[in-house]
C-alpha cells in the first residue's frame, strides 16, 4: 500500500462515521470507523457478509430496500432512521447510500452512517418547547384583551432566540467538528512524518553503500578489460577465470543499480511492461536477497505478457512476498514463480476490485512452508497485521496498494503442511509494449 493510501486507511479508521462497501446484492464486504463499535462490538468484521438489509430492525427493511432501488438506479439517497444498537438501546442514524461506477455499470455502493441520536432528541425538545411555549401564548391570548399585540411581539421575540440558539448550536458543533479533524490529521501527521524519516534514513543508507560499491567496482571492471585486452599472453584456465570473473562483475554491477532503484524515493510511473522480462531479471536479483538456502525457480509462458505498471513498485511487491515466502519457509527451500496468461474465470472475477478484461496475465509465488490458517488468510493484507515478532505489517499491504492501483487482484491458496500460492493478477495490456527490461 503507498503512503497516501495508508493515510487514508488510517484516516477511516479513526472516523467516528459508520463505513460500509456493499456489492451489487447489497452484502457488506468491507467496514471500518469507529461508528461501528455500537453495532458490532466486537469489531466490524463481524458484519462482512451480512446482507445490510439483515442488520435493520424489520418495520424498516422496506424502506431500506426501496433505498437500495433508487442506488441501483444510479442516485444517491439520504435518510435518517433509528436502528437498535448491540446492547439494545435504540440510536437514530443519517444514512447517505451512493453507488459507484465502473466501467459504464454499478460496481458497489458505498454507505456512510452517522450517528445523529443527540441532534434529534435536541431537535425534538426544542419542538416540545416550541408546543409548549405556544400553548401558553394561546392561554394569554385568551386572558388579555390586547392578546393580538402581546402574541405578535412574543413571537418576534421567540423566533429570534430560537434563530440565534440554532445558529449557536450550528456554530458549536463545527467547531467541534473541526477540532477533532485537527487532532486525527495532527496526529497522523506526526506518525506518518517519524515514519518517512525512517525510510528515507534507510534508504540513503542503502543508497551511499550501493554507490561506494558501484565506485569500487568500476576499478575491478577497468582492471578486468585491461586484462581482457591482453588475454592472448594467458593460459587457457587463466582466461576461462577471467571470463568468470568478468561475468561475477555484470552481475554485481545489475544488483547495485537495483539496489539504486529500490532506495530512490521517487513518485508512482506507470509504463507497459513484460511481466515475464521483468519476473526474470527481479529473480536474479531476490536471489541475492533471499539467502543461500532458499533457491528460486522461474516458470515461464512463451511469449509476451503485458501489463501496465509502475516498474519499481511491482518489484517492491515481489520482494515482499519472497521475503514472506522465506520466513514461511524457515529461510530454507525453494520457492516457484510461475507466469502467465489466463482467460477470465468465474471465481476469479470475485478476487478483482473492478470488472477484469476477458484476458489476464498473472504471477505465481509458490512455498513450500506449512501453510496459513483462514483467519491469517482473511487478514492477510490488512494493515499493521502481522504474525511476525517485531514485524510492521506494511509490506503486505503495500502489495496489495501497488496490484490494486493496476486494477488487479490477489488471490491467495494455502494448504496445511504443503504451502501457500499467492497469485497477482493484472490486466493484459493492450497496446504497444516498447519495454522489454
Amino acid at each position: 500500500m503507498s503512503e497516501g493510501e495508508g493515510r487514508y486507511r488510517q484516516f477511516v479508521e479513526a472516523s467516528a462515521d459508520c463505513m460500509k462497501e456493499l456489492d451489487r446484492d447489497g452484502v457488506i464486504r468491507f467496514v471500518a470507523g469507529l461508528g461501528c463499535m455500537s453495532l458490532a462490538p466486537g469489531g466490524g468484521e463481524q458484519l462482512i457478509g451480512t446482507r445490510w438489509l439483515d442488520v435493520w430492525p424489520p418495520e424498516a427493511r422496506d424502506m431500506v430496500a426501496r433505498v437500495l432501488e433508487r442506488a441501483r438506479a444510479g442516485e444517491r439517497v439520504d435518510f435518517v432512521g433509528p436502528r437498535r444498537t448491540a446492547a439494545g438501546t435504540s440510536r437514530w442514524w443519517e444514512v447517505m447510500v451512493a453507488p459507484v461506477v465502473a466501467n459504464d455499470a454499478i460496481d458497489h455502493f458505498i454507505v456512510i452512517s452517522r450517528d445523529v441520536t443527540e441532534r434529534v432528541e435536541l431537535q425534538a425538545a426544542l419542538e416540545s418547547i416550541n408546543e409548549l411555549l405556544q400553548e401558553r401564548l394561546n392561554e394569554s391570548v385568551a386572558r388579555s384583551a390586547s392578546a393580538s399585540t402581546q402574541y405578535g411581539t412574543l413571537m418576534e421575540r421567540f423566533e429570534g432566540e430560537h434563530f440565534a440558539r440554532r445558529d449557536a448550536e450550528s456554530r458549536l458543533a463545527g467547531v467541534s467538528e473541526q477540532l477533532e479533524m485537527a487532532g486525527r490529521a495532527r496526529d497522523l501527521a506526526e506518525a506518518a512524518a517519524h515514519q518517512a524519516q525512517k525510510q528515507q534514513a534507510i534508504g540513503q543508507l542503502v543508497s551511499g553503500i550501493a554507490h561506494d560499491f558501484n565506485n569500487m567496482l568500476q576499478t575491478v571492471i577497468v582492471s578486468l578489460s585491461g586484462l581482457q585486452d591482453e588475454a592472448d599472453e594467458l593460459s587457457p584456465q587463466q582466461r576461462r577465470m577471467l571470463t568468470y570473473a568478468v561475468e561475477g562483475a555484470r552481475h554485481a554491477t545489475a544488483l547495485t543499480r537495483r539496489l539504486l532503484a529500490f532506495a530512490r524515493n521517487q513518485p508512482t510511473r506507470p509504463e507497459p511492461i513484460d511481466l515475464g522480462d521483468l519476473v526474470e531479471n527481479f529473480a536474479d536479483f531476490a536471489r541475492h536477497g533471499m539467502g543461500g538456502r532458499v533457491g528460486i525457480d522461474v516458470l515461464r509462458q512463451p511469449g509476451p505478457l503485458p501489463i501496465w505498471i509502475d516498474r519499481h513498485g511491482l518489484e517492491q511487491a515481489l520482494m515482499n512476498v519472497c521475503l514472506n515466502a522465506r520466513d514461511a519457509m524457515a529461510g530454507m527451500g525453494t520457492l516457484t514463480i510461475q507466469v502467465g496468461d489466463r482467460l477470465l474465470e468465474a471465481h476469479a472475477a470475485e478476487s478483482l476490485r473492478e470488472h477484469p478484461p476477458a484476458r489476464q496475465v498473472f504471477v505465481c509465488i509458490a512455498d513450500t512452508g506449512g501453510g496459513m490458517s483462514e483467519e491469517v488468510r482473511q487478514r492477510l493484507f490488512e494493515p499493521y497485521f502481522t504474525t511476525k515478532e517485531g514485524g510492521s505489517g506494511l509490506g503486505l499491504a503495500q502489495v496489495y496498494g501497488t496490484v490494486a492501483q493496476a486494477g488487479g487482484g490477489v488471490e491467495i491458496e494455502s494448504d496445511a503442511g504443503i504451502g501457500t500460492r499467492i497469485r497477482l493478477v493484472f490486466p493484459r495490456y493492450a497496446g504497444a509494449l516498447y519495454s522489454a527490461v
